[in-house]
């Protein structure tokens, strides 16, 4: 049982689960602070929990002492203090930091879900006895535009419990066919093997409505809300002004439907193509910045996903995730993704006198009431000052034609020394050209359409964390020859336009 305020041994009161459920924006800071004050001070009362699987053997029992009350598997198969288990092994009293988030927790399982996201950030954000859960170095690695990978990053324990869970989800029938892989791979014929990727989503961007990821009736619900909890973790850690990304203050916001998380499996034969997880919205539609959105309306900011594979796998095996990173560094005073509220679309690549540089669009540059010639791209220099790529925008229409960098250096671009250098993230292409890049593939030394790209491929080994841009790094998942899994989720912050 743990105690916390508002709680009794059967549960939330009534007054406590009205509180919680109003889904307020004001009333929320304010629990927050009553709660965070309330388990510091009953940090003795919290029982330790006990982890009980496979501790057959001396180094299993070690290990488990390791993780201690702080493993995600300790909720799954757990015991308190006081109760008996004979091979197991029976933790110390809990440190504060284990109280805090074991209250966190039971404070999570009372709210829906995108209360339970809020909450979680909120709280890993307030605790002082958070300790980073990335490594120095890790935020510099994303803002160059380049992925961070921690090897082990999850426990083999962990990682064994969450595992469990995604195989009786998918077994269960609560997972659907990724949309993107159904357009790129088809549908299976009837007596064919079906390699397209399946995924178990916290919620619907398209309808907005919750998914099974977040149903506290599908698996071990408990467990995936230890996951989200320690991601909330790894999210404030990124947004705080003391080490995070500054240039993205909104990523910590109390913005709604922003704890999108899911698990996600490939069958034997899977893949996924190229592709980046956001793109400017004048990309996804024809002056798409000047449509109607919903209030407090959010992008996709930061890919992270935490491989579920057996501990066995090896690079026969396939099913490596491809990164099209950028050969080249960046200039210091770069930053990738976006810049303000412009989103970035392109790179200027390096020359043996020019840097890397990121390229950003705006959609907001018409001159004289033209309502046609709005977008112009541009680069910020080492002043920190912004350098448009043309004197004068072009049309939005542009940035759906197809013909790669070829044809976007020719309508978008109006010097001449810039143009050669322009290359798109993104770039439209017709069928012919999907086609020809596919077959044109170079494998690990594909070089990109511009020649300024660099293959990295990451096994996926069990309990590997991979966080990246969500925005300005293009990637694929090679063929794999058995069951992949993973759980993976995007940071959030805000659209604005």
């Amino acid at each position: 049982m743990i105690l916390i305020a508002g709680t009794t041994k059967h549960g939330t009161t009534a007054a406590s689960r009205k509180l919680v459920k109003r889904n307020s924006y004001t009333i929320l800071p304010v629990f927050l602070a009553m709660l965070h004050s309330y388990t510091t001070a009953t940090t003795a009362f919290v029982p330790t929990t006990v982890a009980t699987i496979r501790y057959s053997s001396g180094k299993e029992q070690q290990q488990s002492r390791r993780h201690g009350g702080d493993s995600l598997y300790l909720q799954l198969r757990g015991r308190t203090n006081g109760e008996d288990e004979a091979s197991g092994y029976q933790s110390t009293i809990p440190s504060r930091r284990q109280a805090i988030s074991s209250a966190a927790l039971a404070t999570m399982a009372t709210m829906n879900a995108e209360m339970a996201w809020r909450y979680a950030v909120h709280d890993a954000a307030a605790s002082a006895a958070t300790k980073p859960l990335l490594p120095p170095g890790a935020i510099d690695t994303l803002e160059s535009g380049k992925a961070v990978i921690l090897p082990n990053w999850l426990s083999s324990l962990e990682v064994a419990a969450l595992r469990d869970d995604i195989r009786n989800c998918f077994e269960g029938g609560h997972f659907e066919k990724f949309a993107y892989s159904r357009r790129l791979q088809g549908a299976p014929k009837k007596g064919d093997i079906d390699t397209n990727p399946y995924m178990m989503k916290s919620f619907s961007p398209s309808t907005k409505k919750n998914g099974p990821f977040v149903d506290s009736t599908v698996g071990n619900f408990e467990l995936r809300q230890q996951i989200k909890y320690k991601m909330a973790q790894v999210k404030a850690q990124l947004a705080s002004s003391e080490m995070g990304i500054t240039r993205r203050p909104t990523l910590s916001d109390d913005i709604a439907q922003t704890h999108e998380m899911e698990y996600l499996r490939y069958g034997p034969g899977g893949s996924l193509e190229r592709h980046v997880d956001e793109r400017h919205v004048e990309l996804k539609r024809p002056n798409g910045s000047r449509l109607s959105k919903k209030a407090d309306a959010t992008r996709r900011s930061i890919t992270w996903l935490v491989y579920l594979n057996d501990d066995d796998w090896e690079k026969a095996d396939g099913g490596e995730l491809r990164l099209h990173e950028r050969a080249q560094s960046i200039p210091p005073t770069c930053n990738v993704g976006s810049i303000g509220p412009d989103l970035q679309i392109g790179w200027l690549k390096a020359t043996s006198s020019n840097m890397e540089q990121p390229v950003f669009l705006d959609p907001f540059q018409s001159s004289s009431g033209d309502d046609e010639n709005t977008c112009m791209l541009y680069i910020v220099d080492d002043n920190k000052k912004r350098v448009n790529l043309s004197s004068k925008p072009f049309p939005n229409m542009a940035l759906h034609v197809a013909g790669g960098d070829a044809m976007a250096r020719t309508v978008m671009v109006e010097n001449p020394e810039f143009a050669k250098r322009l290359h798109l993230i993104d770039a439209p292409k017709s069928a012919i050209e999907y086609l020809v890049a596919s077959k044109s593939n170079k494998g690990e030394n594909d070089t990109g359409e511009d020649g300024g790209e660099k293959v990295r491929d990451i096994l996926p080994a069990a309990g590997t964390l991979v966080m990246f841009d969500s925005v300005s790094l293009p990637h694929e998942v090679l063929e794999t020859r058995k069951e992949r899994y993973a759980v993976q989720g995007w940071f959030h912050e805000k659209l604005y336009y």
